[in-house]
């Protein structure tokens, strides 16, 4: 009799890991008329300095994915999810949650993607409109944001995702390095809340500078002969769009350069680096119901915010009025996303019960809303 229970427990788990592996649910495909291809590039901005790295003559570089319109192809191989970082992923997940290493490898192996490694670049247009994406702050990469930009891609976009290194948990360079947000995250843990507002609205400045550099290389690539992108980059089309820290820094960074003609913002706001006035560029706010719903905060959450019940009112109150302030002219759209929270924006939404809750947001329902407000305000405000 033991040795059956023993064998049906045994048999139980084994059976619930491999339903579990891959932790993710297959990924939705493309809906644009295009295949998708994927190549990536580092760059060195040798005018600036890494302030992030303990080595003070660290130049700041960065780690940029392409995802792009491609003609589709048997002879391509497809990129597997992350990539050459999948293999750090796994050991970060299993440091980070305190399981075995083959415990990550089994529930983070074969997940598939719908993009082709450096496959050629369609040329059925004479060039792409350009969309750079940022991630949030001490978060995932951009690159986990897959679902949306294989999306946004295959409908005839040059998508530039950027790693802001240091700023997220995993960027990968071709000489092995690795840099990671987990030391700043621990810091900042440990901040004051005006101490992590200085933070932030320091980490939006950087993201800001790394998207204008990302730009200046952008026409380089644009005129370089060697590269897939010759000439094919329309540097008169480029939007911004990002994720919470990304989705704030795309706002300001387009109201500053002339060369970002549209901004998207998705579920961020760090209104102290956000100004009151519209950016008088077309702005697409898209927020998570979650994420902006007023509930009545718990004590513990007062005094870890170190403000009063009066005072958290009147913020909420006045974060919805700069909301509707920046979102006053014509141009702007705010969209909210029902039932999602802040990280449905994310590859995360995927993941498989018992590992995301049961009652969580539908995720191909929820991918297929937002990215259909993206691809309707590209195509109607960049093209």
């Amino acid at each position: 009799m033991l040795k059956t229970t023993v064998g049906l427990t045994a048999g139980l788990i084994l059976g619930s890991l491999w339903y579990i592996s891959p932790i993710f649910k297959p990924f939705p495909e493309p809906t644009g008329k295009y295949a998708v291809g994927t190549t990536v590039m580092e760059l060195t901005d040798i005018n600036s300095k890494e302030i992030y790295s303990e080595n003070s003559d660290e130049n700041r570089n960065l780690v940029v994915r392409f995802f792009y319109p491609s003609l589709p192809s048997s002879d391509q191989k497809k990129y597997p999810y992350l990539g050459n970082k999948m293999p750090y992923y796994q050991k970060f997940v299993a440091s980070y949650y305190q399981v075995p290493e083959f415990i990550a490898k089994l529930f983070l192996r074969g997940i598939g993607t719908h993009s082709f490694i450096n496959a050629p670049l369609a040329h059925e247009q004479g060039s792409y409109p350009v969309v750079l994406f940022s991630h949030g702050l001490l978060g995932l990469p951009s690159d986990t944001s897959l679902t949306i930009l294989e999306n946004l891609a295959s409908h005839g976009y040059i998508i530039v995702a950027i790693d802001h290194s240091y700023l997220n948990a995993l960027t990968l360079f071709a000489d092995g390095k690795v840099t990671s947000s987990l030391k700043l995250s621990e810091q900042f843990n440990k901040m004051s809340q005006k101490e992590q507002k200085k933070f932030q609205t320091k980490a939006i400045d950087v993201y800001k500078a790394d998207m204008k550099f990302v730009i200046d290389e952008l026409a380089k690539i644009n005129e370089d002969p060697a590269s897939i992108f010759y000439q094919c980059i329309n540097l008169q089309q480029i939007a911004a769009m990002g994720h919470s820290a990304g989705g704030t820094a795309s706002i300001e960074f387009c109201r500053n350069d002339n060369r970002c003609k549209a901004a998207i913002d998705l579920d961020g706001w760090y209104d102290q680096a956000i100004g009151q006035e519209p950016i008088n560029k077309p702005l697409l706010l898209v927020f998570a119901e979650k994420s902006i719903e007023v509930t009545e905060p718990t004590p513990e959450y007062l005094k870890r915010k170190e403000t009063t019940l009066e005072q958290y009112y009147e913020r909420e109150k006045n974060i919805q009025e700069h909301k509707e302030k920046l979102c006053s002219i014509p141009n702007c759209s705010m969209i909210i996303i029902p039932d999602a929270t802040h990280n449905d924006f994310g590859d995360e939404m995927f993941i498989k019960w018992p590992l995301k809750s049961w009652n969580e947001v539908e995720p191909y329902k929820t991918i297929e809303l937002i990215n259909n407000y993206i691809v309707k305000f590209l195509n109607e405000n960049l093209r």
